[in-house]
């Protein structure tokens, strides 16, 4: 059994629909909604076959997430969460990358639907970088995969008929050597005569030339097409190179202007800019995008390096995304990867940011070239739903800009406001506990991610399976008793939240609570209250 969104998002008041898919004996479901660690609404509904259609409550909330529990008659149960946003506070991305005529099918989009993506990139769509939108139905691109126009068509109309954005690759300086023989002028140079090339297919040109409005106006006959935005891609190389007239140019010069350019031609459009490996992020992030999108590379190798970039993205107060493509699902073992996996994505939602990997129909992104994806096996498909569902069901909390992250100014040396009783980090340090520590006035937000069984603190690469940590206690520093304390985790109980046992205690240099969690498998959360703000 199984219960879905038919949704990526929802917006606030919009009609919530899910569905259930059941195989087994029962003539009734009895759903529980949940809004973090409260349940809102419980009734019955009969099944009306192998598929069974459930509306929930309308809401206006213009930003929450619900757990959704489904319980058989005998005793089955499956779980899912809805996202509702009245914008994309939180900017889920996907992307799809098959455009051919075979591409019949909406089962990649409603897969997408089940991982809350609320943003698809239609990567390598296009004819050529140059000339972005066919003037024919079925042509090859520059990399030699056929597409369709009528496909892509297709499938930006089945996202949004799921609640998704359909955003469209359009790369902010490359072009065809065709194109680029008929304006010299516009391309860039390594030194005098030799001409910048990326992997031998695509000339590289210069965005103060004549190209930047040339771009921009393809960009416009994309969003012409049918998409809502552009996704704006760049290589990372070169930072610097030389103009036909051999003047040193500086790339980073150029990008955000290119952006707020491209706003001012598309004013409703989605705009994303990819600052590869980090640069230059500082310089494009106050400019016109909806989403700050950071494509990971090293020497980014570390957990520590993830929240170094996603911390120095989120100063622009927008969404921060992460291209951070898990190599394990193609160079490890499914174990191994699948463990990977579980640890990158909490490691980012931990800090308020999320994860471009998954889409398609259940695959995953290994590497930069979107069409060599991995496919999920079933059983990765599961829990790494399990994951998003949990994501979203406490993005309230999770994606809460005012719980400022106190990681490594309140906890250890001689800082006392946080301690914890297990070998720890904060700085995602391997074969240790991880905490991540946020908080505001009298809220406090504890995320605990388990590094131990492996003592390896990279990323990417595949990890051994953990070993689950036991009573664990942390001692918070708190000046008034707890009004709530409660625990949640995707691993255990459907992701519902369970009360948390808390003391409270006299300290040398003050009160403290003494929180005890009996075990934490992979990831869970921990959430205080205190009654009145410090």
């Amino acid at each position: 059994m199984e219960i879905y969104p038919e949704k990526g998002r929802y917006l606030p008041g919009e009609e919530i629909l899910l569905t259930i898919q059941c195989n087994g004996v029962t003539e009734h479901f009895r759903i529980s909604v949940f809004r973090m660690d409260a349940c809102i609404r419980v009734f019955n509904i009969p099944r009306t076959g192998e598929r069974t259609r459930v509306q929930l409550p309308q809401t206006d909330a213009t930003f929450c997430g619900l757990g959704v529990l489904c319980e058989t008659d005998k005793g089955e149960a499956a779980s899912c969460a809805v996202d509702i946003q009245e914008d994309t506070r939180v900017f889920r991305y996907g992307f799809l990358s098959d455009f051919s005529r075979a591409e019949a099918s909406e089962a990649d989009v409603l897969a997408m639907a089940k991982h809350h993506v609320n943003a698809v990139q239609f990567y390598d769509w296009s004819f050529r970088h140059d000339t972005l939108v066919a003037e024919f139905d079925d042509y090859t691109d520059m990399m030699g995969k056929a597409n369709s126009l009528e496909v892509v068509r297709r499938k930006i109309a089945a996202c949004h008929k799921r609640g998704m954005r359909a955003v469209g690759y359009g790369a902010v300086y490359a072009a065809s050597e065709a194109f680029a023989v008929q304006h010299p002028e516009w391309r860039l140079f390594a030194r005098a005569n030799e001409p910048i090339r990326f992997i031998d297919v695509f000339a590289i040109m210069n965005l103060q030339s004549g190209w930047r409005e040339h771009i921009i106006a393809q960009y416009c006959a994309a969003v012409d097409a049918g998409f809502d935005g552009i996704h704006m891609d760049t290589y990372g190389f070169p930072k610097t190179a030389l103009d036909t007239a051999g003047n040193i140019i500086h790339l980073e010069d150029d990008f955000a202007p290119l952006i707020d350019r491209t706003r001012k031609a598309l004013p409703e459009a989605t705009l994303v800019f990819n600052n590869v490996g980090g640069w230059p992020v500082q310089r494009t992030m106050h400019a016109s995008v909806d989403a700050v999108y950071i494509e990971v590379w090293p020497p980014f190798e570390r957990y520590e390096h993830l929240r170094q970039l996603i911390m120095t993205a989120k100063q622009a107060h927008k969404p921060v995304v992460l291209a951070a493509y898990p190599a394990p699902f193609r160079l490890d073992t499914p174990k191994r990867a699948l463990n990977a996996q579980l640890v990158l994505m909490s490691t980012i939602a931990a800090h308020g940011a999320t994860q471009l990997w998954f889409g398609e129909e259940n695959a995953a992104l290994t590497q930069g070239y979107y069409a060599d994806y991995a496919r999920l096996t079933a059983e990765q498909e599961l829990q790494l739903r399990a994951y998003d569902d949990f994501f979203v069901r406490y993005e309230e909390l999770l994606f809460d800009d005012s719980l400022l992250d106190v990681s490594m100014t309140h906890c250890g040396w001689d800082n006392e406001e946080y301690i914890c009783n297990v070998p720890y980090s904060v700085t995602g340090e391997g074969g240790k506990l991880w905490l991540v520590l946020r908080e505001q006035g009298n809220r406090k937000l504890i995320t605990l991610i388990n590094l131990a069984g492996d003592d390896s603190s990279l990323w990417n690469v595949g990890r051994n399976t953990h070993n689950p940590i036991s009573d664990i206690m942390i001692w918070v520093q708190a000046f008034s008793s707890s009004v709530k304390a409660w625990t949640a985790s995707p691993d255990r109980n459907h992701g519902a939240a369970e009360p948390a046992a808390v003391t409270r205690e006299q300290g040398a240099n003050g009160d403290f609570l003494t929180v005890c969690l009996p075990v934490l498998e992979r990831f869970a959360i921990l959430y205080l209250e205190t009654e009145d703000r410090q």
